[in-house]
């Protein structure tokens, strides 16, 4: 796929009614800003790094979404609840039940989720395993390009609030 057919269809999918992911193309015409308003989350791309485009469906979403797949093997979608990517479970080992895309909206669900837990007493283990599915959910989204530095303070919090109460992480 060319430069200009990367170009032409994430501005195009970028530009649709209803998009949650806006491009701002950058002023030389190589590359652009992905930006996901509900979170204000911003992905740099160069139209020079992208393998391929493709547009799919999926039986579990409503629209249609934009996989963006690297040169160098990294993939990122675009998709009607902003970015979307696959967990990393690098630093977690292997987590079962983990779903094959995470978005921002997951972290935070599963962080909420975290805190009420924690706020009923004696489901430490509980959270712990949802703070390891946040864990593969971050590292998945840095290796995706995207900066978690805030979701990743929100985490420590939560962890050092386990670590407390006596939970060894």
């Amino acid at each position: 796929m060319t430069e200009a057919e990367s170009r032409a269809k994430v501005l195009e999918f970028a530009r649709r009614p209803f998009a949650a992911v806006a491009a701002l193309e950058d002023p030389d015409g190589k590359g652009a800003r992905l930006l996901e308003p509900g979170t204000g989350k911003e992905l740099r791309i160069r139209w020079g790094e992208i393998a391929r485009v493709e547009e799919r469906l999926s039986p579990l979403r409503p629209a249609p979404y934009l996989v963006l797949l690297y040169e160098d093997g990294r993939q990122v979608a675009l998709a009607d609840v902003g970015f979307a990517f696959a967990p990393d479970t690098v630093h977690t080992g292997p987590l079962p039940d983990l779903p094959p895309t995470f978005c921002f909206a997951d972290f935070r669900h599963l962080s909420q989720g975290i805190e009420a837990l924690l706020a009923q007493g004696g489901r430490e283990k509980e959270a712990l395993g949802a703070m390891l599915a946040c864990i593969a959910l971050l590292d998945g989204a840095r290796a995706a390009g995207l900066d978690v530095a805030r979701e990743e303070r929100r985490l420590d919090g939560l962890l050092r609030e386990l670590e407390a109460r006596g939970l060894k992480v």
